[in-house]
């Protein structure tokens, strides 16, 4: 069933309209608030991370403080063992805690139970610092103590003999001599300043590998809880830290962090419990924890978790520290309402624009429906006109949509493109109809059937059938079957035009005209596929006039074989008989050179013969031929001659042309050697590569640069270099210590100069 274009688009628009509105809204609602919730997670990670480095920053000055201490010790650079060395060690731990404000206090306790100490004290002025130190010596333990202002000024100093303090038996001492590495202890409130804190240690070796003692820092961590107090957790959400034994050790509130219980007064660190902090409590109960044997928390990564608090929705993240000698855990919190509270109140609004919307947008739904299918009504009856061949109805169309105006201006365009291309259509079969019927070529074209259902003006001249005869024949029976074999010379023929079009190559075969005659034909074949039907392009070329050319090339080569060929060769041998028998040297002298005469002659008659009947010439055989011409050539003249030659398989074989010509050349070359060098010995040199043929003929003979350049247009010197550029080559002639010809003949440059092997392309 067809339905209206335009009420399928009005239909659709409505219905796009109010179901996209339907989709998008309540998806991009929870997409938004996903988005923001993921931020609001987002968020909490970065301020776990911040905390976490300003946590590292804060304490690991104070391990720098510890592990540079111990390098001093362990150096001797300061030393307790003298009180020129304490003051050096004194006056370093004063250094360090004025460098770092957080350090609560540095010490120092030996094995021997001697103790040295610098702290922070405000009781006997602002900002001054105590130092502490027990020695035991021959007259007994002693303990002083010295209090100094900032400047390191002595206020007052006393001895305290009811001291019993032994670093010893300090759980730091014991945990860091029994770690033997720096550890860190669990916070805890410290009782002079009343602030919480933590305490590094580690042991400190001397040179021979001896203990001399282990160094504590105390590090004050209530300046965690300043940093966490002014982040800024969203509106109204809020950071803390926590030790996994439960205590909360850092919170924007100080003093909350510090609880008292008993009549001593006594202190320690709130649990979470005990911050009073509902929503924290919450979100700590939320988790479900795992503990230790020891009954500390176990977090390996950070964890989210979502809660409800007093009827609002709160989504936290518990992050633990990395460094595993810090077992902290920090926590950060965040109201939902935060980000989804104004998403609550303007989806409402949204509902309500949305309807509204949604009707206006019907209604210009169908006022856009109706200028969109108005044009295109118009562009459907265009169509059905070209569907009907009728080209005269023209296209005009105005409209306010710029791809329903371009579709139209293109259909427009189109069907000018249609009426152009019938008449070049016309144009190019009347230039094919005058190119096939005046070529000299016969062109044919035959179906599946090997029916023939075209046949040119030169197919008729060629065979003596005019085009209606043939017309439907089978083209096999009509000029192919000589002996009225036609069926089965058709079914091999029909076999063999398949292989034709399978290799791409042309075949000779005989052929009968209208007379019964027969004729060579060279006959070549390509498919064509016309309206679905496969059909055969024959071309054939009547090849009567190369056959006879070929016929009068094969009695030349017999006459210069058995005519000239046999003359010379009696000649020759009957020079060599008499050279053996007389006695007058200058006669035999005479008669070997007609003999030599005689064999070269021979040897050029033999590369013409090989030029006439297309005999295959190969490297080998040619190499072979030229070194033994040169070796007979210089040993009658009394030159030692050597030959050297390099040879590439895959290099295209040579012409008769070329052997022909590169011979002339050089025996032109050897003549010169001959004639005019005076040389004892003669190399050639031969390299046929894949792209050039390069000869290089050297002498040891008297010639010098200014000879060549007075014999440089020489009758043997420029017809050596006129058979070089008729092969597409160079030659060049140098003189060091003798004559250097070097010749080089592109391989490639020229099809009538060389032949290549078809498996060696």
């Amino acid at each position: 069933m067809k339905i209206s274009m335009r009420w399928a688009t009005i239909i659709g628009s409505i219905l796009l309209v109010w179901g996209a509105n339907l989709i998008i809204i309540p998806s991009s609602y929870f997409n938004s608030q996903h988005i923001l919730l993921r931020h609001s997670r987002d968020i909490m990670a970065n301020i776990s991370d911040l905390t976490m480095e300003q946590s590292y920053n804060h304490l690991y000055k104070a391990r720098s403080a510890a592990n540079l201490t111990k390098l001093l010790l362990s150096s001797r650079v300061v030393t307790h063992e003298s009180a020129v060395g304490f003051g050096a060690l004194e006056h370093y731990f004063f250094d360090q805690l004025a460098t770092y404000p957080h350090l609560a206090g540095i010490y120092f306790g030996t094995p021997d139970g001697d103790f040295f100490y610098v702290n922070r004290d405000n009781s006997r002025i602002k900002n001054g610092f105590r130092t502490k130190i027990i020695k035991h010596g021959p007259k007994g333990r002693t303990c002083q103590l010295t209090w100094r202002d900032s400047n390191y000024k002595i206020l007052a100093r006393e001895n305290d003999p009811s001291d019993t303090y032994d670093p010893r038996q300090r759980p730091w001492y014991r945990k860091a001599i029994r770690d033997n590495h720096i550890v860190w202890t669990d916070p805890y409130i410290f009782f002079t300043s009343q602030r919480p804190g933590i305490t590094i240690a580690g042991p400190s070796y001397n040179a021979q590998g001896h203990l001399q003692g282990v160094v504590g820092v105390d590090i004050d961590i209530a300046e965690l809880s300043t940093f966490i107090g002014k982040l800024r957790v969203g509106k109204s959400g809020e950071a803390f830290m926590l030790n996994r034994n439960g205590d909360v050790i850092a919170y924007h509130d100080i003093k909350r962090l510090i609880v008292h219980t008993g009549p001593s007064g006594t202190t320690h660190l709130a649990s979470i419990a005990e911050l009073d902090n509902p929503v924290i409590t919450k979100a700590f109960a939320s988790v479900k924890w795992h503990y230790d044997k020891d009954g500390n928390m176990q977090l390996l990564k950070p964890l989210f978790t979502s809660f409800l608090c007093k009827g609002k929705r709160y989504t936290a993240m518990f992050t633990p520290f990395a460094d595993k000698k810090l077992p902290w855990i920090i926590g950060v919190y965040i109201p939902d309402d935060d980000y989804l509270g104004e998403i609550k109140h303007s989806r409402k609004l949204n509902i309500i624009y949305t309807v509204l919307l949604s009707g206006i947008a019907s209604l210009l739904a169908m006022a856009f429906a109706r200028a969109i299918t108005r044009p295109v009504v118009a562009l459907q009856e265009a169509a059905r006109a070209i569907e009907k061949n009728d080209m005269a109805p023209t296209i005009k169309t105005n409209s306010i949509f710029q791809e329903i105006q371009e579709t139209a201006d293109g259909f427009a365009r189109m069907q000018k493109s249609i009426i152009n291309y019938r008449q070049e259509l016309e144009e190019r079969e009347k230039l094919h109809a005058a190119i096939t019927s005046t070529a000299n070529d016969a062109i044919i074209l035959i179906d599946q059937d090997d029916n023939i259902s075209y046949w040119n003006p030169a197919a008729e001249k060629i065979f003596g059938f005019n085009s209606k005869a043939v017309m439907g024949a089978n083209i096999f029976k009509t000029i192919m079957s000589p002996n009225n074999d036609g069926e089965e010379r058709g079914t091999a023929l029909r076999a063999h035009i398949q292989r034709l079009n399978d290799s791409g190559r042309a075949f000779e075969l005989m052929a009968v005209n209208a007379q019964g005659t027969k004729i060579p034909i060279e006959f070549s074949a390509a498919n064509l596929t016309i309206k679905g039907h496969q059909h055969e392009v024959v071309i054939i070329r009547d090849i009567s006039e190369r056959k006879r050319h070929e016929k009068v090339k094969k009695h030349l080569v017999n006459d210069l074989h058995d005519g000239i060929g046999g003359n010379l060769t009696n000649i020759k041998l009957l020079a060599e008989m008499n050279a053996a028998r007389t006695t007058d040297e200058e006669q035999r002298r005479v008669l070997e050179n007609i003999a030599d005469i005689c064999q070269d002659s021979m040897l050029e008659i033999r590369n013409y013969m090989d030029s006439l009947d297309g005999r295959e010439i190969n490297w080998p055989s040619w190499l072979a031929d030229l070194s033994q011409y040169c070796f007979k050539t210089m040993e009658a003249h009394g030159i030692n001659f050597e030959m050297h030659n390099v040879l590439n398989p895959k290099a295209c074989r040579p012409s008769s042309l070329l052997t022909m010509n590169m011979f002339k050349i050089i025996r032109e070359g050897l003549t010169n050697i001959i004639k005019h060098a005076r040389a004892g010995k003669v190399q050639l040199a031969v390299i046929i590569d894949g792209e050039t043929l390069r000869l290089n003929l050297t002498d040891d003979g008297r010639a010098k640069a200014g000879d060549i350049e007075r014999n440089r247009h020489g009758r043997g010197i420029l017809s050596m270099r006129a058979r070089c550029h008729d092969l597409g080559g160079e030659l060049s002639l140098r003189a060091e210590n003798g004559l250097n010809i070097e010749i080089i003949i592109p391989l490639q440059a020229d099809s009538e100069h060389l032949v290549c092997r078809q498996e060696n392309v």
